[in-house]
């Protein structure tokens, strides 16, 4: 009888910790993109960035690919600087993680605020010198801030630093040029090989120039 028990109890906290742990794997998106500029109609932004997007994430490296014409591909690769290659492009550019110009004015976090995908989500609404960042999540989904505490850029950390780590269930980033919405409609938890991460060799790597 108390084999039986230690065994339940073994099983309870294997499953336990592994609901706890750092996620790893794939989640897909709904992409919803408005360029502000005029550059770009709704139609054209379908057409050349996608509607969805398929994020992969390991421990402190991720990388998103866009399904548009575009193909747009972005590498973080742990550092300070996110790497973007895209379709018919013959470079890589970068942008620097670390020194973004976006200041945080004000934020407050709306605990249970609506059920996105079939999770129960909190709310942390972020105002900055940008715009307005609206970032759903729900903890059980969630990866250590420290591994992003150099990606300024779009105010990742400080939005993993505020939710202790928990990836966004949906997102709207409203800011001057633009409008970016996602919302998640497929995750799945399994482990990455550390090579799809890397940046594509002999590629020539120039700055982006929106930095």
């Amino acid at each position: 009888m108390m084999n039986r028990i230690t065994v339940v109890f073994l099983l309870i906290l294997t499953c336990s910790s592994a609901q706890e742990s750092n996620f790893e794997g794939l989640i897909k998106y709904d992409l919803i993109f408005e360029d502000k500029t005029g550059q770009m109609t709704d139609d054209q932004v379908v057409q050349f960035m996608g509607d969805s997007q398929s994020y992969f994430i390991k421990k402190n490296k991720y990388k998103s690919i866009m399904n548009g014409m575009l193909e747009v591909t972005q590498y973080y690769t742990g550092n300070d600087t996110i790497y973007s290659e895209m379709n018919g492009i013959g470079s890589i550019m970068f942008l620097d993680t670390k020194n973004i110009s976006e200041e945080v004015i004000s934020y407050k976090i709306k605990e249970e605020s609506s059920i996105i995908s079939g999770y129960s989500c909190d709310l942390l609404e972020v105002k900055s010198n940008l715009g307005i960042t609206l970032y759903y999540f729900n903890s059980s989904i969630k990866v250590n801030p420290e591994d992003f505490q150099n990606h300024h850029y779009g105010l990742w950390y400080y939005c993993l630093k505020k939710t202790k780590g928990a990836l966004p269930i949906k997102m709207v980033r409203d800011i001057d040029k633009s409008k970016l919405i996602i919302e998640l409609t497929e995750l799945e938890r399994k482990e990455l090989a550390s090579e799809m991460f890397e940046i594509p060799k002999g590629v020539p790597i120039v700055k982006n120039p929106s930095q």
